[in-house]
């Protein structure tokens, strides 16, 4: 969200300093990695027409970098929330198309539809190249004149009559306006800052890759919506991933971020995730060869936080699936530091909403 905000404020004109507290494609936070998954298919019609906006503008920045940052692969829902999502795609005029078991075996013979069920598919969905997109956007900042400072924490915030006082451990920044888009770190920031703190957990969540079999063909994206807690997701091995990603969407144990960075295994969770490609994606060896983690900061509704109050801009909330509408909240992060209105309402994703009095039940 930082670099998207900061990419979009350097097109516009405005002068802008960019702070990371570590360096460069750091694996802190949320954002590192070769890839994430992008996709039409949402239970919710406002996040389908989200999606369909953010892809214009990845196809946007993939034009202004020269580079590729969205490879199509297509994408697959399954299990109850699929006919949810095959309703708010049809509610925002998105096409899509419902593959029975012989298809799925035919189309993509690395995952298996069990007897009579049908699946989603979405041909727009596909792979963004994370780490790549990040730089670029970036890049493209720093182009267009931003500052971009690495290794600069900032240490607090403190709100003026005529902007905020931003505290970093190398020195004191004078602003008209604050965009906080620390992730994990956003409560200990925002705190005495805004009237209400929101509601923000961070979990540890744990990623795998497996390496598929010869002969599997195309990978599509796969969403796994089990209607409970256990919500599996794969995405297809591109720009330089080890493997197919699995994991699952479930909350991991929650984390102080500061006390990353973050290694490890967790046997249950390896054994869980290699049952579920025995049984959903034979194409791949569920022998793991590779892992990694990432954090979650999520809110009680899992909807984002974007807001304003006073002086400050608030990013915050990404709950697992923010990365796919990058550019576009960079977008609507950078409409609000400039006192404009974004071009998607934002009750849904203000910053005072009930739902970000509570944290999230875990």
């Amino acid at each position: 969200m930082g670099a998207a905000t900061a990419r979009t404020l350097g097109a516009r004109g405005v002068p802008t300093v960019l702070l990371e507290q570590f360096g460069a494609e750091h694996t802190r936070g949320s954002s590192h990695g070769a890839t994430r998954i992008f996709r039409l298919a949402y239970p919710e019609p406002d996040y389908v027409r989200m999606a369909v906006a953010a892809r214009q503008e990845w196809t946007r920045l993939a034009a202004e970098s020269g580079e590729t940052l969205l490879v199509p692969t297509g994408g697959l829902d399954a299990g109850p929330g699929a006919a949810q999502c095959a309703r708010a795609l049809a509610a925002c005029g998105v096409d899509f198309s419902w593959l029975d078991a012989g298809d799925v075996a035919n189309r993509f013979p690395g995952v298996a539809a069990r007897p009579g069920e049908r699946m989603l598919f979405q041909a727009g969905a596909g792979v963004l190249l994370a780490g790549r997109a990040v730089a670029a956007m970036r890049r493209l900042a720093q182009r267009d004149g931003v500052s971009v400072r690495d290794h600069t924490p900032v240490l607090g915030l403190e709100p003026q009559p005529a902007g905020v006082l931003v505290h970093t451990a190398a020195g004191d920044i004078t602003a008209r306006v604050a965009v906080v888009t620390a992730g994990g770190w956003a409560g200990t920031l925002l705190a005495g800052v805004v009237t209400q703190l929101p509601g923000l957990t961070v979990t540890l969540q744990r990623i795998r890759y497996f390496a598929a079999r010869p002969g599997t063909g195309a990978w599509p994206t796969l969403i796994e919506w089990n209607g409970d807690s256990t919500q599996w997701y794969t995405v297809p091995a591109e720009g330089g991933a080890p493997g197919v990603k699995v994991a699952s969407h479930r909350p991991g144990s929650v984390v102080d971020p500061a006390a990353g960075p973050f290694g490890g295994t967790d046997p249950e969770q390896e054994d869980e995730a290699a049952r579920y490609v025995r049984e959903r994606l034979p194409g791949l060896v569920p022998t793991g060869l590779a892992a990694e983690t990432c954090l979650y900061t999520s809110t009680a509704d899992e909807d984002f936080v974007v807001g304003r109050e006073g002086p400050v801009v608030v990013g915050a909330g990404g709950s697992g699936h923010a990365f796919k509408f990058g550019p576009l909240l960079g977008e609507m992060l950078a409409d609000l530091a400039q006192g404009r209105d974004p071009r998607f309402p934002r009750d849904r994703f203000a910053l005072t909403r009930p739902a970000l009095a509570r944290p999230p039940a875990r």
